[in-house]
């Protein structure tokens, strides 16, 4: 880790206690008020959120940056007087707020806490307040460099409509457009909260490359709602035209897509989805296809489910390139607080040589990944 970054984690995690210290008080004063909101207090609270988030999102910390998203869209809902902050409220929001304490206070394993049981509980809400209706609530798409794509909630969406934003991908460059023109990271983002709302925001790490292919670049994305006209929006955030992209105009650059059906086909593979739980049967053989076809569920299942179970009981043939697809999406759902897990463990003949490898998960009957 560069002195730079680290510099910048130890700034993010200082700024962050020194909110964070009186936050109880504050959710205690928002419970004790009722119906009857200071809408500066509710709105010092919100802006806290927001600015964790964008912050953990330009550090690359998404576990913190995913909490502190749903702990902001609670609050917006009292804020706008779509929720009143009841107890029962308030004891949501400050277990939430405790659990984001804690990863700040632990910043180096932040990305390995499990924060599920509080997303949970803040979707939960966010249900109960009438957010989201549908029974196939749709979430929008942005595809954002080499890294993949910002799927955005169903309730974050129909916030930013309420408001009557305009909605923008903003495309920075950490290198050209921030520090070699000597400006602050966190200031950007103060701008940008400043005059309209993230939505998202991520580094694309990947676009980096390696010796082989390096990139003189890191692009810092970030998903901004505001009601500002889009000619206005460049000369704010100091950027040129083809890096400001008005999600309106912008051709193709948005698909809407509804959750997965319960049962997903992906070539020789279905993966079967109760209660957020997915689950795929492999067959005897992984052949290259089937590896092909396993590589799209994993990574569908990485979106859409909390856990994917893997039921290998007739598996008698794969090669090493199964094993390491296996490692890779083990680090993937780990990241991602997600579990991946099998439904038990792995054939006799099929462990002896994942462990002959040194590919054995230590401590694991399942050989490679834990069971369910």
């Amino acid at each position: 880790m560069s002195t730079e970054f680290s510099s910048l984690i130890h700034s993010f995690v200082e700024d962050c206690r020194e909110h964070l210290d009186s936050i109880e008080a504050s959710l205690m004063d928002m419970e004790a008020a009722g119906e009857h909101q200071d809408p500066e207090l509710v709105n010092t609270v919100f802006r806290l959120a927001h600015s964790i988030k964008g912050g953990a999102g330009m550090l690359g910390l998404d576990n913190i940056k995913t909490l502190a998203h749903k702990l902001e869209n609670v609050l917006h809902m009292v804020r706008s007087n779509e929720l009143v902050p009841t107890h029962a409220v308030v004891d949501v929001l400050l277990k939430g707020f405790d659990r984001l304490t804690y990863l700040v206070d632990n910043i180096n394993e932040s990305e390995t806490l499990s924060i599920d049981a509080q997303v949970k509980q803040l979707l939960a809400l966010g249900q109960q307040a009438g957010a989201e209706t549908s029974a196939t609530p749709v979430t929008a798409q942005f595809e954002v460099g080499k890294s993949g794509i910002f799927n955005v909630d169903a309730q974050s969406l129909e916030q930013v409509r309420k408001g009557g934003n305009e909605l923008y991908l903003l495309e920075f460059d950490l290198i050209h457009d921030i520090h070699g023109k000597g400006r602050m990271p966190f200031e950007v983002l103060k701008t940008l909260m400043d005059t309209g709302r993230i939505v998202d925001c991520k580094v694309d790490f990947a676009a980096v490359g390696d010796l082989d292919d390096f990139g003189n670049a890191i692009p810092f994305y970030v998903l901004f709602a505001s009601i500002l006209e889009p000619k206005y929006v460049a000369g704010l955030v100091k950027l040129p035209d083809e890096r400001v992209r008005h999600i309106d105009k912008a051709e193709n650059a948005v698909t809407v897509t509804a959750s997965l059906a319960p049962e997903t086909r992906f070539g020789a593979l279905t993966l079967a989805i109760a209660e957020g739980v997915g689950r795929v049967t492999l067959p005897r053989e992984i052949t290259p296809l089937v590896l092909k076809d396993l590589r799209e569920l994993l990574l569908a299942g990485l979106e859409h489910c909390s856990k994917v179970v893997i039921d290998w009981a007739e598996l008698s043939r794969c090669d090493m390139f199964f094993f390491q697809m296996l490692l890779s999406a083990r680090s993937s759902y780990a990241k991602r607080s997600k579990e991946l897990v099998a439904a038990g463990p792995l054939p006799e003949e099929l462990n002896k040589a994942c462990q002959t490898q040194g590919l054995g998960l230590e401590g694991a009957p399942g050989c490679m990944l834990p069971l369910n």
